[in-house]
């Protein structure tokens, strides 16, 4: 009887989540053209338009006659700022002409294609430019439990957590098989032993992590969150002035509330990677055992995200403090509006770590291919690039990719129950929260580091010719970039110490991404992507993920349900 009832429960538990309408966001990981809101776009005006001295909004009516007749003609119903000022670098924010980039939301009944309407507004003179809304997911999954990988644990002392023998990224015994070779190679891990005696790092360096959000009350976590503390908790108020009511804890820019929990787990293994804490004889070991984590939600619990909410949340982590921005998350396709973001980070001196995304492919995808931004692949516990991760996918490469690092059978805490350790995630994204630990650390060493100071050192220290030899070839190269990272030379860099398989005659590097001789502009990009693009391509990409279909709903998502 207890089966029966159990059966039926979970049928209907099935019906509900099926017919949950997912408004707009296209879920999963793919390469169809059409991963776009279509209830909203941006635009960037020539000049700022004026608002409300009462309400602070900005009127559908302009007062500009080109613009405000297009408003009409397309059921424009609200107008909003893509990027505010708040608490950040009035300058910057000027430079890069922040101010006149808005989102214009349209109308239900609207039966015009969002692809037409931009065209339109793109022609007006006091337009600059106008782009399609483009969603993007996250860089990891999770793979299915392995007994055999998570036997009982033996108290490690080095650290002594107790999940620390499955980090093979920090210490690689070689018992932790690859997905696609033979054997594991002891050694092909970050070094990362003797850079715990070197640097542990400091609570004063912030790193934000731009994803699902945290499992922030996890007691591998105590202490560890970065709190506004200028914010004061449940007064419904933006006490420090910086757009945000009650972010106490962080942002959720997905929900739009000051709650980011994380929704399907993906951003607490992240947080894990960069951060848990070590030698308290639970859980995992982070790499930064002291640095604050930033939490900024912007994926759904079902694993999309708009460029949007990536956008703001890339400035709401530079306004608030975080030298490390972690995206282990991208989209297919360029955009104005997420590179501006970007550009503010870096013109602040923040880095800004991205994934290259798990297609096996060599395509550009974003942010990760913009320039300011280090580009990181996956490596297998064989040092070889993970040709194939444990759910499948592999890791990309191209002519922007900077690094690669440890990025399969990734151990991490669950988003749902603390005493659960047995949780893998695989990907690009594991890899890029590796390097923005290590990043965080270098900042630790010296605040006065520069993006391409850090990028310097990290490409400059990683390990070369360790991969596959029809691969990774001596300097850089497209699968491996300059290497597999190695925390540890990374840490005594500037004094000189050489460790085994370091290429001394590496030359200086700078964050210049998108550097395949292509179009760097991203609407002639995004022009010359879409004429290249063959059919088959499309259906191939339907084949690998048949559920990822092209969105065509214009109903605007709600942002206040949760799972």
């Amino acid at each position: 009887m207890k089966n029966i009832l159990r059966s039926a429960i979970l049928t209907i538990l099935i019906s509900v989540v099926i017919s949950i309408p997912s408004g707009n966001l296209i879920t999963g990981e793919n390469d169809i053209e059409g991963n776009y809101t279509n209830y909203k776009f941006f635009i960037k005006s020539k000049i700022a338009f004026k608002k409300s001295e009462a309400t602070g909004e900005i009127s559908t009516k302009t007062g500009i006659i080109s613009i405000d007749g297009l408003n009409k003609k397309y059921k424009i119903k609200k107008i909003k700022e893509v990027f505010r000022l708040n608490n950040g670098d009035k300058e910057v924010f000027s430079e890069l002409g922040m101010d006149k980039i808005y989102s214009l939301y349209i109308e239900t009944e609207n039966n015009y294609p969002v692809e037409k309407i931009i065209e339109e507004y793109s022609k007006l003179e006091e337009i600059e430019y106008s782009e399609l809304n483009y969603t993007g997911q996250s860089a990891g999954r999770k793979n299915d439990f392995n007994p055999v990988e998570v036997p009982f644990q033996l108290l490690s002392l080095t650290p002594n957590d107790m999940m620390f023998n499955v980090q093979w990224y920090l210490k690689n015994d070689g018992s932790m098989t690859p997905t696609v070779g033979i054997s594991a190679k002891q050694g092909a891990d970050i070094n990362m032993i003797p850079a715990y005696e070197v640097e542990p790092g400091s609570d004063e360096v912030i790193v934000a992590i731009l994803d699902s959000g945290i499992k922030y009350d996890h007691p591998e976590f105590k202490g560890r969150i970065w709190i506004n503390t200028k914010e004061i908790p449940g007064n419904d108020k933006d006490d420090d002035g910086n757009g945000y009511v009650d972010d106490t804890i962080g942002w959720d820019f997905a929900y739009d509330d000051p709650n980011p929990s994380d929704g399907f787990g993906h951003g607490t293994n992240i947080a894990t990677v960069i951060g848990a804490n070590t030698n308290n004889k639970i859980g995992f070991a982070g790499i930064n055992t002291k640095c604050k984590l930033m939490n900024c939600k912007n994926l759904t619990d079902d694993n999309s995200g708009e460029y949007e909410w990536w956008a703001e949340s890339v400035k709401y982590a530079v306004d608030n403090g975080a030298k490390v921005i972690n995206m282990s998350e991208g989209g297919d396709e360029s955009s104005r509006v997420l590179k501006t973001a970007i550009d503010y980070a870096t013109k602040r001196n923040v880095t800004v770590v991205a994934s290259m995304m798990n297609r096996a492919n060599n395509k550009n995808y974003y942010p990760a291919a913009f320039k300011g931004v280090i580009a990181v692949g996956a490596t297998d516990t064989d040092d070889w690039r993970c040709k194939r991760f444990t759910w499948g996918g592999g890791s990309c490469w191209g002519k922007h990719i900077s690094v690669v690092a440890p990025g399969n059978k990734i151990y991490g805490l669950d988003y749902l129950e603390d005493d659960k350790y047995d949780v893998s995630w695989s990907g690009t994204s594991q890899s890029t929260a590796i390097v923005s630990a290590i990043a965080s650390l270098l900042y630790t060493q010296n605040r006065t580091r520069t993006p391409n100071d850090i990028l310097t050192i990290i490409t400059s220290t990683a390990k070369d010719m360790v991969g596959d030899p029809s691969e990774d070839r001596r300097g850089w190269d497209m699968y491996m970039g300059y290497g597999r990272v190695d925390c540890y030379d990374a840490l005594v860099y500037e004094t000189g110490i050489i460790s085994e398989n370091r290429d001394t005659r590496k030359e200086k590097v700078e964050i210049t991404g998108d550097n395949d001789n292509k179009n760097t502009d991203p609407e002639e990009y995004n022009k010359e992507k879409k004429r290249n693009r063959s059919k088959a391509e499309e259906e191939r990409s339907r084949a690998i993920n048949p559920q990822n279909e092209r969105n065509t709903s214009k109903e605007e998502p709600s942002r206040a349900i949760k799972k």
